[in-house]
């Protein structure tokens, strides 16, 4: 596939979407990651991603870490003994993940600035590494890899899943929480979306499954979570007020640019555009046998 450069480390594809690089997200992240913990309604928690108000929540905190307690109990039914965070962030998912148990952790970011926070956060209860998902070698093997949240910023979907692939132990399993594109076409709010949050990899449910299914993964588990987000609390009002105003002023500061990507990523939710999604996919190995994907919107 031909490309062409572009500024910060971005190219675009013969396809026309521009691909951001690695080191690209990395500079996003250190740039914006301090506002996103004093102001996010995570950040007290050092919780980046979304929060899911699924049946049975009952509180802001719950609603951070109910992604984390399907982790658990996952990890819990299938025993897994090592676990990998894939864009661990601050280590804040691993350190819920791992509460009172005796798996081993691993984490790793492309952001120096996450890998210090994190480091700090988990002391030794988990080894974090600073490296490209998408083509640095992974700790391994694992019994499950997750990613919430950090699977579109993936500078290759292919590398990506490529790689995981090869640190999933047979039989275990990779988890993405993330956003997937289910609209057709390429839309306004999606090009913003994919602009102003790095996301080289928003991708198709189809298109992944067929990327797993390539690389020895089946997917067993879909949820669909976009019932359960907020996307229209008055902060996201306010947001997209912001954005008319300084839309055109977008590109000259990564934080507004987070900004843009933040309100089309509402806007694309609220169209059907994109879905949050919860997704597991197993590694093939001697022991599989025929399965059913689980399906529900809870």
């Amino acid at each position: 596939m031909s490309e062409k450069e572009h500024p910060e480390g971005r190219r675009r594809c013969n396809t026309g979407l521009v691909r951001f690089e690695s080191a690209d997200v990395a500079r996003y992240y250190d740039q914006n990651t301090a506002s996103f913990l004093a102001h996010g309604q995570g950040g007290a928690q050092g919780v980046i991603h979304r929060a899911v108000w699924s049946e049975g929540v009952g509180s802001r905190e719950e609603a951070f870490q109910f992604v984390h307690d399907l982790l658990r109990a996952r990890i819990a039914e299938n025993g897994a003994r090592r676990i990998l965070d894939l864009g661990c962030g601050v280590g804040a998912s691993l350190e819920h993940v791992l509460s009172g148990t005796e798996v081993a952790g691993f984490g790793v970011t492309n952001s120096g600035f996450h890998a210090e926070l994190a480091r700090k956060r988990l002391g030794g209860r988990a080894t974090i590494l600073d490296l490209d998902f998408c083509s640095d070698p992974l700790p391994a093997p694992v019994d499950l890899a997750f990613g919430i949240e950090s699977f579109v910023q993936a500078s290759d979907a292919e590398a990506f899943v490529a790689n995981i692939a090869k640190a999933v132990a047979p039989n275990g399993y990779l988890v993405l929480c993330d956003d997937f594109l289910v609209g057709e076409g390429e839309d306004r709010w999606v090009r913003e979306f994919r602009r102003g949050w790095r996301a080289s990899s928003l991708m198709s449910p189809r298109a992944v499954d067929a990327l797993a299914g390539e690389h020895g993964l089946e997917l067993v588990e879909d949820r669909d979570l976009t019932p359960f987000l907020e996307l229209d609390r008055p902060r996201d009002r306010a947001l997209g007020l912001l954005i008319a105003l300084t839309r055109p002023f977008s590109s000259m500061s990564t934080r507004l640019e987070s900004h843009l990507g933040g309100n089309a990523l509402r806007q694309c939710l609220k169209r059907g555009l994109v879905a949050y999604r919860y997704r597991v996919f197993r590694a093939r190995g001697p022991l599989r046998a025929n399965h059913q994907v689980s399906t529900t919107n809870e």
